[in-house]
């Protein structure tokens, strides 16, 4: 018995190590200098190798030339060009998971008093203190003189992952001054040009000054559509102000809820696959599904556009349940964004697999790809307190894990995992700004398309380019894949 156990033991440890290893511990002494305390920062992160797998042999020897890089230049940073400097150097692993984190104005550094947010047509103000009132609605197109287009191409190499990921974190550098001045994007760290065009169409170059941070620093990712609902400090406004705002935006601080916005259609929005309150997501789904058992439900929406994961085994049950409830010509949306993330990305896998042709994706890209390195932790550099998110398990949510990535594919993958092939939207849509602020969810208004046309069968089987009209290929390949090292 004892040896049967060793044999089995033995390679489970072998296999469970790497992705239960934690993070080396810090021990420096007291440092004198701002560079001696960022050279304890950098060897701390220097460590990041030893428990991050989505490194590959070549980004794994970049990141230490990038170290080194930073080391002999760490007298003359402070701790917003520390910051950029790792954020540059960890997102060598090209992983959407690891990143530096809370790279945002106001947490942990200084803002300027407006807020951002993207739509279809652009980058627009969403928010702004009362005496920048009369920049609510207005376009951003340069900051500093360097349009909205070049600033996402200059701060892509700083986020990790699919660019679409790190297009969705722009606006949070973009209102901090001193982390534009640490990437080379600003004069000076106190304040910056924002040109302008205004609601009544006019351009303005408008200068605003930066304040301190009033909240500490981020240690996961700060997503800035949380700022698209009107839950603004006093003192601010926001565009959406005294307009009716659309259900999705209703409740972003509710983890999950769900309504019937006709007789025949459930809606769920799931922002955070995660417990709240005193009925946890597993059980309020459950009892979710049997009350719908008892309603003439027909057609189902799973809202997913606001949630940034969670643990996906706590959705797994309802994703592979939600479709045996729906009848065989139904229809199940999945609605995506960017800001669709990690354990969200896993249940709406589970949700088109269980589908099947019934599913159908609507919305943008999600913010990771489908074959991504998830799990592990996250680490403090000790002095300037950055936190660094890393990776020790493999998820392939398009194609499933097989035996031969044993020991790299999260084990738990190997009873929840499924090959649910291509995420993208099957439907991509998008709302422009004008469409927000009237209060008006295109997504759902083209999820009501669907059901009332009786088109949609056809547009499930390929995904238009909304510009050219033409179906856009699927691509191959894994660029993560742990059979490419």
């Amino acid at each position: 018995m004892a040896a049967l156990l060793a044999l089995v033991a033995v390679p489970l440890a072998a296999i469970l190590y790497p992705t239960l290893k934690s993070y080396p511990k810090a021990e420096f002494s007291t440092a004198a200098s701002q560079r001696d305390r960022n050279l304890q920062d950098l060897a701390h992160l220097r460590r990041l190798p030893e428990v991050e797998r989505s490194f590959t042999p070549q980004s794994r020897a970049e990141f230490d030339q990038a170290i080194g890089a930073i080391e002999e230049r760490a007298g003359d940073l402070d701790r917003a060009g520390l910051a950029m400097a790792a954020a540059k150097a960890v997102a060598l692993a090209d992983n959407g998971h690891t990143n530096v984190l809370g790279l945002a104005g106001d947490n942990g550094f200084n803002a300027v008093p407006i807020r951002l947010g993207w739509f279809a047509d652009g980058l627009f103000v969403i928010a702004a203190d009362d005496e920048r009132r009369h920049l609510l609605g207005g376009q951003i197109l340069a900051v500093n003189g360097s349009t909205t287009a070049a600033l996402v191409e200059a701060l892509r190499p700083y986020v990790g992952g699919p660019a679409n990921l790190a297009r969705e974190f722009v606006p949070n550098v973009l209102i901090s001054p001193e982390l534009l001045h640490a990437a080379g994007l600003a004069e000076t760290a106190d304040g910056s040009v924002f040109e302008i065009r205004l609601s009544d169409g006019r351009v303005a170059f408008v200068e605003l000054a930066a304040t301190g941070a009033t909240r500490p620093p981020a240690t996961r990712f700060s997503w800035p559509k949380g700022n698209l609902a009107p839950s603004q400090p006093n003192g601010w406004r926001h565009v959406l102000d005294g307009v009716a705002l659309p259900a999705y935006l209703t409740r972003l601080d509710t983890n999950y809820w769900h309504s019937y916005p006709t007789a025949d259609l459930l809606y769920v929005q799931i922002n955070r696959v995660a417990n709240q309150g005193a009925v946890g997501v597993t059980k309020y789904l459950a009892e979710l599904l049997d009350e719908a058992a008892r309603k003439p439900v027909r057609n189902a929406i799973v809202d997913l556009r606001f949630n940034a994961g969670g643990d996906y085994t706590l959705t797994a049950d309802f994703a592979r349940r939600l479709p045996e409830h729906l009848p065989p010509n139904s229809k199940l949306f999945i609605l995506t964004s960017a800001n669709t993330f990690s354990a969200a990305i896993s249940t709406a896998a589970r949700l088109k697999y269980f589908a099947g042709l019934r599913a159908v994706i609507v919305g943008e890209a999600m913010g990771d790809r489908s074959q991504f390195w998830g799990e592990g932790g996250s680490t403090l550099l000790p002095n300037s307190k950055l936190a660094v998110r890393y990776t020790t398990a493999f998820h392939d949510w398009e194609r499933g894990c097989s035996l031969s990535h044993v020991t790299t594919c999260f084990l738990l993958n190997y009873v929840y995992g499924v090959p649910a092939g291509d995420l993208r939207p099957m439907i991509t849509a998008a709302p422009s700004f004008a469409d927000y602020a009237a209060g008006k969810d295109v997504v759902m208004a083209e999820v009501t398309r669907q059901l009332t046309s009786g088109r949609g069968a056809l547009r499930r089987r390929i995904r238009l380019n909304p510009a050219s009209g033409s179906a856009r290929r699927r691509s191959s390949g894994c660029r993560r894949c742990p059979s490419r090292r």
